[in-house]
């Protein structure tokens, strides 16, 4: 039996120049739509200022992201970017957060925790972003 592909693509629309966006759903009907049991899901955003997390979406604890991100890698801190186009700090957010993630699937469910969801972090927005979900399995 050989490995089958499927891939979908979704529009996300931040709110906010940094904004957390729960995508868990849109994950699990990806899945869902392409009836691959067992396997593994990626999950990827193709922008250089947007990220993708896997952790508890809650309200606090999203304003505690966006906080942890601000004081780490401040906007407008100089940075040689910012001379260009002043988002600088989003590049680097997205850099060491990381566009993409993947989850293992079993039983046509994605696996992850009590409290973990799938998460678009934008830094640079609001922006219309997209979102790929490529299932691999059988």
């Amino acid at each position: 039996m050989s490995c089958r592909v499927f891939m979908k693509e979704y529009n996300i629309e931040s709110r906010n120049r940094f904004d957390v966006v729960k995508i868990t759903h849109l994950v699990e009907e990806a899945v869902k739509e392409s009836k691959i049991a067992n396997g593994l899901v990626l999950v990827f955003t193709p922008h250089a200022t947007a990220a993708i997390a896997i952790n508890e979406y809650e309200p606090r604890i999203s304003d505690d992201y966006i906080s942890w991100i601000k004081r780490v890698i401040p906007p407008g801190a100089g940075w040689k970017h910012d001379e260009i186009d002043d988002n600088a700090h989003a590049h680097i957010a997205s850099l060491v957060i990381g566009q993409s993630k993947v989850l293992p699937l079993s039983g046509g469910r994605l696996v992850r925790g009590t409290w973990q969801e799938v998460l678009l972090l934008e830094f640079d927005g609001p922006r219309r972003r997209t979102l790929v979900i490529q299932v691999y399995g059988l």
